[in-house]
């Protein structure tokens, strides 16, 4: 074998791989290129079928005459492996099941309780990610969506991280467009009313109870400055858009870093303006753009699009993708290996025009991977909280923080796939049972806990799990052992859920086995120091899960 790999599934597929190349035992009749073989290898859901298990004979289309032929040889071959597996086995029509040695298993948990917190660090790699997402606009408060987006993004990032990828986490400020203008204006009417001046807010405006407080705040520090004609025009116009962006913009800094959620870069879409962004990233674009009844458009169907998109319109204005191509080509000038954004649903459209638009720059058509989030309902006896108490609104962060709390609202924000809606039920999230997901999972790690502060004259095991041989004993070492592909998968695939699934089905696991056995027996301590080792183990990656979420793990409930 080549040097240790770093998770359970690669040492599994590396050892499949010696056999097909370094013994000449090949695939099909034309052999198969090391570049592009890789089996899939899942984790059994039955013992009976081993722990581990592989199809890729069936998968890589094998004749039936060649699996005929050599199905005995190869599971022979692998069995060769000793040091890996205990048993390998053929099941038709092409399954092949692995059950793994002791030893190997043991290893596995005897790393975790020797790394620590260092665990699941993986090995540093040359890769750079800039993840935009939140990105508010500056008009308002954060809503739940808002929410669901942050708590995503900052999850993945910090998986990202573990795994050796560095990342910038950013936030667009969309605040060089009319609905800055509308702010203003919206601010100003209300401001006005402070000073009893009858006036009425357009249809349009901005309504929420926080354009009040912008107002107020407005007039605590500038006074009567803007009265005068009851217009707001040219500098006061502009003081009072930068204060009022700033005003929100503050909020919303605030409310996410109550959520855990911090930045690395703030950038603003003014910017693009001030330092004239747009008409250099028309340059760059020329050979695909044409003018045609006043509007410049670009030559999107080059690349597929149904229809070429309009850059600059008739009125000689810009549309919202024109400075959107700006800013991913400023992204892009920063050296990343990858883009990604996540957006709302409702612009699953765009994502085909921008990714055209950062091809024609010069980019691979991959560079930008866009993820979009569905919508979030927070309900309680069935009902849902569609009005916010502090705004009137509708339902912001601030008040799911204030209704369920930080922990409980990051895990069920992630606990779902990105794609699905979400419907978070306040009544099971408060409940202190196994219907509360999050519960069950902090339950466990604070029994462990319970378990190792009761029992400190009971010493770890660190050489020997022979005595571990209960059939949930080695259920939980091959989850355990399987936590760092769960990492590698979401890194890969960004699926978060798979996060709170996986620490799921390991507290279960561990519920299971506390409830059947005694972990710690004074009439055999060498068991029970075996299994406050194992104990300790599922402790660790408890914990080390939940940090990757930001919840605290608890130590008593």
């Amino acid at each position: 074998m080549a040097k240790k790999c770093e998770t359970i599934i690669e040492e599994l597929k590396k050892i499949i791989e010696d056999v097909v190349f370094k013994e000449n035992f090949y695939i099909n009749e034309t052999g198969v290129e090391r570049k592009s073989f890789n089996p899939e290898i899942e984790k059994s859901k039955n013992q009976k079928f081993g722990d581990f298990s592989t199809n890729f004979l069936v998968k890589t289309k094998v004749k039936r005459e060649v699996i005929d032929e050599y199905k005995k040889i190869f599971v022979d071959k692998l069995a060769k492996y000793k040091k890996y597996f205990e048993k390998v086995e053929f099941v038709e029509p092409g399954f092949i099941n692995f059950t793994l040695s002791e030893n190997f298993l043991q290893d596995h948990i005897f790393e975790i309780i020797e790394k620590g917190e260092e665990y699941d660090n993986f090995k540093k790699k040359e890769l750079f990610y800039n993840l935009e997402f939140v990105s508010a606009n500056p008009t308002g408060l954060l809503h739940l969506g808002h929410a669901r987006n942050a708590a995503y993004g900052d999850t993945l990032v910090n998986i990202w991280k573990k795994y050796g990828i560095s990342v910038n986490k950013e936030f667009y400020i969309n605040d060089g467009g009319g609905q800055i203008e509308k702010l203003a204006q919206s601010v100003y009417v209300r401001y006005l009313q402070l000073f009893d001046v009858k006036a009425e807010l357009p249809e349009d405006s901005y309504h929420g109870q926080e354009i009040i407080s912008v107002a107020t705040a407005l007039q605590e520090k500038y006074g009567d400055k803007f009265l005068k004609g009851h217009k707001l025009v040219g500098a006061n116009l502009e003081t009072v858009k930068l204060f009022s962006t700033n005003f929100l913009l503050n909020i919303i800094k605030d409310t996410l870093a109550k959520f855990d959620v911090v930045f690395d870069i703030w950038f603003s879409e003014s910017i693009i303006y001030k330092k004239k962004l747009i008409p250099l990233v028309l340059k760059s674009l020329e050979k695909y753009t044409y003018t045609a009844e006043g509007a410049l458009f670009l030559k999107t169907t080059q690349f597929g699009d149904d229809k070429d998109r309009v850059l600059i319109k008739s009125d000689g204005t810009y549309t919202y993708f024109t400075p959107d191509i700006a800013y991913h080509s400023i992204k892009l000038s920063r050296g990343y290996d990858k883009l990604f954004n996540i957006w709302g649903a409702d612009h699953a459209s765009y994502v085909q025009r921008m990714n055209i638009a950062i091809q024609m720059l010069g980019n691979p058509d991959n560079k930008l991977t866009v993820l979009f989030q569905q919508m979030v309902k927070l309900t309680k006896d069935g009902q849902e909280f569609k009005m916010s108490k502090r705004t009137g609104n509708s339902l912001t962060l601030q008040d799911m923080l204030d209704t369920i709390g930080k922990d409980a609202a990051r895990w069920y924000l992630v606990s779902t796939t990105l794609d699905s809606h979400i419907n978070i039920d306040v009544n099971k999230v408060t409940q202190k049972d196994a219907n509360n997901p999050l519960y069950y999972v902090q339950y466990a790690h604070a029994r462990i806990n319970q378990v190792i502060n009761k029992n400190k004259n009971v010493e770890m095991d660190t050489k020997s799990l022979s005595l571990l041989n209960l059939p949930i004993e080695r259920e939980i070492k091959c989850m355990l052992a399987f936590y760092k592909h769960i990492l590698q998968t979401i890194a890969n695939n960004y699926e978060v859920h798979r996060l709170c699934n996986y620490l799921q089905q390991l507290a279960k696991l561990y519920h299971s086995y506390y409830t059947s056995n005694k972990i710690i027996d004074e009439v055999n301590l060498d068991l029970s120091s075996q299994r406050l080792t194992l104990s300790v183990a599922v402790k660790q990656v408890l914990a080390s899960g939940l940090k990757l979420l930001k919840i605290t793990p608890s130590d008593r409930m």
